[in-house]
């Protein structure tokens, strides 16, 4: 299925969006949460909605203080200064990547949160059905 979407802040703000490519899910590998996913059941070509999610839903997980991690400043690339807010990709040891966002800096220490960044914010998906692929559960 390819689809677009927008997510909002609930005053409005949008955090993030598929831009100009639609962004392609298969449904059951479970790359959306389950709540996101179960919405594109049944829905045409063409169709745009939207869902409202919960902080209290706990959707995207629960904040977990072990996901905060503090690194030298000199594991970031030269001539890179991490700024509060900036979202990083680090190299895991298995070969996958994970994105944390700089909560502080203080001289040579960089505070970084590996928390999902949705955790514990009220948002709204609006998503449109640009295409529903033969095998897409969707259909």
């Amino acid at each position: 299925m390819l689809f677009h979407y927008r997510v909002l802040l609930a005053d409005g703000r949008v955090i993030e969006s598929s831009g100009a490519n639609p962004e392609s899910v298969c449904l059951g590998e479970g790359a959306l949460p389950a709540k996101l996913e179960e919405t594109f059941a049944g829905r045409h070509l063409g169709e745009a909605y939207h869902i409202d999610i919960d902080a209290e839903e706990q959707v995207f997980g629960v904040a977990d203080d072990d996901n905060t991690i503090i690194f030298p400043l000199s594991e970031f690339p030269s001539g890179v200064e991490p700024v509060v807010g900036a979202l990083f990709e680090f190299d895991l040891p298995h070969g996958d990547v994970s994105a944390g966002r700089v909560v502080r800096v203080e001289g040579q220490k960089v505070l970084m949160d590996f928390n999902h960044p949705l955790i514990g914010k009220n948002v709204r998906y609006e998503i449109k059905i640009v295409s529903v692929q033969a095998g897409s559960r969707g259909r």
